[in-house]
């Protein structure tokens, strides 16, 4: 005779459902703020990526590819977006 478990928690796969939830819960929260800069921060033109480094009170422009992005770097474009 098998013993039955006595909480839903001791059910095999319950634990990997979880923490399956649980990473696609979070994931979001730990890929934005990256994402989204880039996503807020890229222009087609050097002068569209100036007037937002003005916006964003920041100095400076550099390439990404062939995109533009505002302030000197992309640490400096993301301490920017954090404070606007």
């Amino acid at each position: 005779m098998t013993p039955t478990p006595t909480s839903p928690l001791q059910q095999p796969g319950r634990w990997a459902l979880l923490a399956a939830l649980a990473a696609v819960g979070f994931a979001p929260l730990l890929a934005t703020a990256p994402a989204e800069a880039h996503m807020k921060g890229m222009f087609k033109t050097k002068q569209e990526a100036e007037k937002r480094a003005a916006e964003l009170k920041c100095k400076g422009t550099f390439a990404m590819g062939s995109m533009w992005m505002p302030c000197a770097n992309e640490q400096a474009l993301h301490k920017a977006l954090q404070n606007e």
